[in-house]
């Protein structure tokens, strides 16, 4: 009898990057294993008990660094150190213990894997306190300047994205047979795609002669309305995608106005792989998800907003690398669009090539593979029952 592999994967809202990384990798397992993956994405903070102060902080997170980047900006430097993140932990095990206890023995995975720093430690502190151990593994979800409560010492395995997140890591006390650089795991679509640009143009209503333009944004993006405004003033042809991800009052305002140039409005997509790799370059703010999807469809990138803390790093990285480019007004961005979409697009097939090489499509696939090997080697001898558990997928 082949026994069912089951793969607990710990996950927050805080953002896009941790919940989607968690989707990809649940995503990758099943494509690669489908009948005999088992797979439960958790939010500890809102699918077990927890304290009212965690889950405002995660509910008002979008908020927070939107209306008030200079407290978030203190608030992260001051926490940037493995001391004060030991401080930090020691909080977050008396509130998350408990609940990630409870969630293991209800699952009882053959593997854990986690996509948020917060779950660390407190999902080390239940494991100590359970007979069985399954593998611990952690994805860090930034490409280059990352917070150091990522790396506590309880995970067995860190996936990173980058040889400067590695660095860090071992700066921090994490030793090197203990990280992987697989970049931060995206849609495995990215790695399985098999249709051509051209193709993939005409089945998204797109013109498949045009240079494309992919804007994407979110209620955290600023600027997108007065960016597509200065692309009036571009000479060469382009068509433009703009997905507003959520941010309701900017799809209604694009919609309302006839641009001098072929363009389609999107709220949420479902298949922005597609989007992706029908698109000759990306429009986005510097998160560590939209930038590795970016580098995974190949696609130079212009940044036009970041957060502070962590994207800052992103955005070094992407600069140091030639993948892209910071235009900081519409005007820096009338420029650089001149010059990209030039006659022969030379400057933009460098930067490409260079978007190409610190991409890392199949991210999801590496990361699920490890997991899988982890868990076949861990795997309990009975037979499978389903867990009552909220994120439940097979």
């Amino acid at each position: 009898m082949i026994h069912k592999r089951r793969f607990l994967i710990l996950t927050s809202d805080s953002g896009f990057g941790h919940r989607s990384a968690a989707n990809s990798i649940a995503k990758a397992l099943k494509l690669l294993h489908p009948q005999d993956a088992v797979v439960s994405i958790v939010n500890p903070i809102f699918e077990q008990p927890t304290t009212r102060i965690l889950k405002k902080t995660e509910l008002n997170y979008d908020k927070m660094v939107r209306n008030y980047p200079s407290w978030y900006r203190l608030a992260y430097e001051i926490s940037d150190s493995r001391s004060a993140s030991t401080l930090v932990e020691g909080t977050l095990k008396l509130a998350l213990k408990k609940n990630i206890q409870q969630i293991i023995e209800q699952f009882q995975p053959d593997a854990i894997l986690n996509t948020n720093q917060m779950f660390n430690s407190p999902t080390g502190a239940a494991l100590n306190v359970l007979k069985v151990k399954p593998p611990f593994y952690t994805v860090v979800t930034d490409l280059a300047d990352v917070h150091s409560m990522w790396f506590n010492s309880n995970p067995d395995l860190f996936f990173v994205a980058s040889e400067t997140v590695k660095s860090k890591a071992i700066s921090s006390g994490i030793p090197d047979k203990d990280i992987l650089i697989t970049g931060i795991p995206v849609d495995p679509a990215f790695c399985f795609n098999q249709v051509s640009k051209y193709n993939l143009r005409c089945s998204l209503g797109l013109d498949p002669n045009l240079t494309t333009l992919l804007i994407v944004g979110s209620q955290r993006v600023k600027g997108i309305y007065s960016y597509l405004k200065a692309l009036e003033k571009v000479r060469y042809p382009f068509q433009v995608v703009v997905i507003t991800g959520g941010d309701n009052a900017l799809y209604t305002k694009l919609g309302k106005r006839i641009w001098h140039f072929p363009t389609l409005v999107n709220n949420y997509v479902t298949n922005i792989p597609d989007w992706m790799l029908s698109a000759d370059l990306l429009i986005t703010k510097a998160g560590g998800l939209i930038l590795s999807e970016g580098l995974a469809a190949g696609l130079p990138i212009v940044l036009i907003n970041n957060l502070p803390g962590q994207e800052e790093g992103n955005v070094h990285y992407i600069l140091e690398n030639n993948a892209g480019i910071l235009a900081g007004t519409p005007a820096e961005f009338i420029t650089i669009m001149n010059s990209w979409l030039s006659d022969d697009q030379s400057n933009l097939n460098t930067i490409k090539n260079n978007s190409c090489r610190l991409g890392h499509p199949s991210a999801a696939v590496s990361v699920s593979e490890s997991l899988w090997q982890a868990a076949s080697t861990n795997a309990v001898s009975e037979p499978f029952t389903h867990p009552k558990i909220v994120g439940y997928l097979e």
